[in-house]
């Protein structure tokens, strides 16, 4: 493989971490905004705030894990040179599967105890 190659590896890959992050951020701020909601709001926004509450969670959920196999798929497309360096090595023994779990199940939960919250706390 030549430089050329492997640049455009690393920025893809950087771009899939990103967009890991930008869909935390989105999910965390819009969760803390539905909470502010739930808080202040009259039993009229409930049922907007349900479908809130489970479209944005599910499409953080789903757009965590596509970012995350985005960025476990440039990994293995490391060419024999590539897989020797230190930095291929450490991202060999990252879990991905671990975090995509792990990010389900935050926002899974985060949905489920506001939908809790509204309808039988």
């Amino acid at each position: 493989m030549n430089p050329s190659d492997r640049s455009i590896r690393a920025g893809w890959q950087q771009f899939s971490l990103y967009s890991v992050l930008i869909m935390v951020f989105v999910g965390l701020f819009t969760n803390l905004a539905t909470l502010a909601l739930i808080a202040f709001a009259v039993e009229t926004l409930y049922i907007p705030l349900t479908v809130i509450i489970i479209l944005v969670n599910l499409l953080v959920a789903a757009g965590t894990v596509d970012g995350i196999s985005d960025w476990d798929a440039i990994r293995h497309d490391y060419d024999e040179e590539e897989k020797k360096t230190h930095l291929a090595e450490r991202f060999a023994q990252t879990s991905t599967t671990f975090f995509k779990a792990l990010l389900c199940l935050i926002f899974g939960s985060i949905a489920f105890a506001q939908l809790y919250v509204i309808y039988l706390a």
